[in-house]
């Protein structure tokens, strides 16, 4: 999956993350001395909602993915959704990010299109990576995907003053990392 779509990428010449051509030079796609585009980051969906009925408080200006992500340790009661163009390389539509009440984490959710019987792996995973009791991640059989919820706060280079698009940037390539290995291991 990972590879088609890098491989489609630049196919196209399409500006690329540096992990996306990072590994299209593992993978043989590209030259290691290849001039490439960096890819900018763009949400043409930002919402802040409100935890307990998901209802849309505002739609946010691309301006707001500079807030610092404790902006949600201020406003616990909501949470944030952001849909990029950049998240359909990893089979993602869209994802959340919160305060965890529970735990005081920074928190994304997002569904993952990983076919149900990567279940071990997966969760092997995560908790190699985030930690064995401070994700979740289901199988829903409905849709096809994998509910997945992780905290950033165990993943380097994560602090509570980094931008909210940095925090989606961090985000990115956990799960970019996460199907990396997932294609490896296939």
């Amino acid at each position: 999956m990972l590879k088609e779509k890098i491989t489609q990428l630049v196919t196209e010449n399409e500006a690329l993350f540096p992990i996306e051509q990072a590994y299209a030079v593992k993978q043989g796609l590209i030259e290691e001395n290849t001039e490439i585009e960096h890819k900018q980051w763009s949400f043409p969906v930002i919402e802040r909602c409100l935890k307990e009925t998901e209802e849309v408080i505002k739609e946010e200006p691309e301006s707001f993915m500079n807030e610092p992500v404790s902006y949600f340790t201020k406003n616990a009661d909501e949470f944030l959704y952001v849909e990029s163009n950049a998240f359909e390389t990893i089979g993602v539509d869209g994802i959340a990010f919160e305060m965890d009440d529970v735990f005081e984490t920074s928190t994304v959710l997002f569904g993952l299109k990983v076919q149900k019987k990567w279940s071990a792996f997966l969760k092997e995973y995560l908790a190699a990576n985030v930690g064995s009791k401070t994700f979740s991640a289901m199988f829903s059989d409905k849709d096809g995907l994998w509910d997945v919820n992780i905290p950033l706060d165990y993943l380097d280079g994560f602090h509570k003053d980094m931008a909210i698009k940095d925090a989606m940037d961090l985000a990115y390539r956990f799960i970019f990392n996460l199907l990396e290995a997932i294609e490896a291991a296939n």
